[in-house]
């Protein structure tokens, strides 16, 4: 009969031991390779309102107050997932990243939520929320197992922060907030905008920023070969430099806000007489006028590209990112 009871004492110590190790494990966070990226430089220069991961939007509602949804590329299957106003998203294995800012919109809405404002992680179904940076942030980029993200608050100026995945490592880069949406290859590429318009570039392994080349610019985006920006000198023309051979070819001339660069098409905004949303090649050929009018959001996924008039935020409409585009669609959901 002890000789039982012992059988069954370790029995039980053993499989509690069984539990509590599944557990850690589950709970641990799965890290990622050093050159993954959460979300295309171009979505995220213009707001990070969608970013797709494995067949999946995971997107900012503007018919539900922006708040963070999920649904299949081809726009079936809507879920929503947190109960968040947010923008900056980045997706990639089993996570969510995203900027929350409940501190815009009613008295009443804010009154319910604790934290107003942050970088947040969850999983994919949006549960487990956990909080990366607990104050005001815009722009933020998953580089590998860090967040970069734009750091606000009443003591200091706007500055450039990371924090890791786990939300440890949470250290200052830079005191000015340079943007992080561009990364290739284990560096950072942006336009300075608060000193001297060149790019730069900052190394993600060694924290140093270092000059790659000299010009007005804004809106850095280095795709492979090519360093993609807006020439401030050339009437804001969208240029692009052949990082092989040095060249630099214009890709359309004057008047461009901003740009998104996906695969072998780029979106593009422009201002003044012509303004309107357009769509080219890579190379600069093959220019559509897409719509005429001023347009926010612009926002690149494998099927559909998304985008926002203007005069008209809480709406949305898409047409297709390769595809002939013979109408534009506005998609609601709810």
């Amino acid at each position: 009969m002890k000789k039982r009871k012992t059988y069954i004492l370790i029995f039980l110590v053993i499989l509690i031991i069984g539990i509590f190790a599944y557990f850690q494990i589950k709970s641990r966070i799965h890290f990622n390779d050093d050159n993954v990226v959460g979300n295309t430089a171009g979505n995220l220069n213009n707001g990070g309102t969608f970013s797709e991961d494995n067949g999946i939007l995971y997107f900012s509602n503007p018919y539900d107050g922006n708040k963070l949804y999920s649904m299949n590329s081809d726009c079936t299957d809507p879920k929503k997932l947190i109960d968040d106003r947010i923008a900056s998203i980045n997706v990639h294995g089993n996570y969510i990243y995203y900027v929350k800012n409940n501190s815009i919109g009613s008295a009443a809405n804010a009154a319910l939520n604790s934290d107003l404002t942050g970088v947040f992680r969850c999983n994919l179904d949006g549960k487990k929320v956990v909080s990366l940076y607990d104050n005001i942030s815009s722009t933020i980029s998953l580089c590998g197992n860090y967040i970069y993200y734009q750091h606000n608050d009443k003591k200091t100026a706007s500055s450039l922060y990371k924090v890791k995945i786990d939300s440890s490592d949470n250290k200052l880069i830079s005191k000015v907030d340079y943007n992080p949406s561009s990364f290739y290859n284990g560096k950072i590429y942006f336009s300075s905008i608060k000193e001297d318009h060149n790019i730069y570039t900052l190394d993600t392994k060694t924290n140093s920023i270092s000059a790659y080349y000299s010009g007005n610019t804004s809106y850095a985006d280095m795709e492979g070969d090519f360093l993609y920006y807006i020439d401030l000198d050339k009437g804001s023309s969208l240029l692009r430099l052949n990082t092989e051979n040095k060249t630099v070819e214009l890709l359309s001339a004057g008047h461009c806000l901003n740009y998104n660069v996906y695969e072998n098409k780029i979106f593009f905004l422009k201002d003044g007489d012509d303004a309107g949303l357009y769509r080219m090649n890579i190379d600069g050929s093959n220019v559509e006028l897409i719509a005429s009018g001023n347009f926010i959001n612009v926002q690149c996924t494998s099927n559909y590209t998304f985008f926002q008039y203007f005069n008209k935020p809480d709406q949305l409409y898409r047409v297709s990112t390769a595809g002939a585009i013979r109408t534009i669609e506005q998609i609601t959901i709810k």
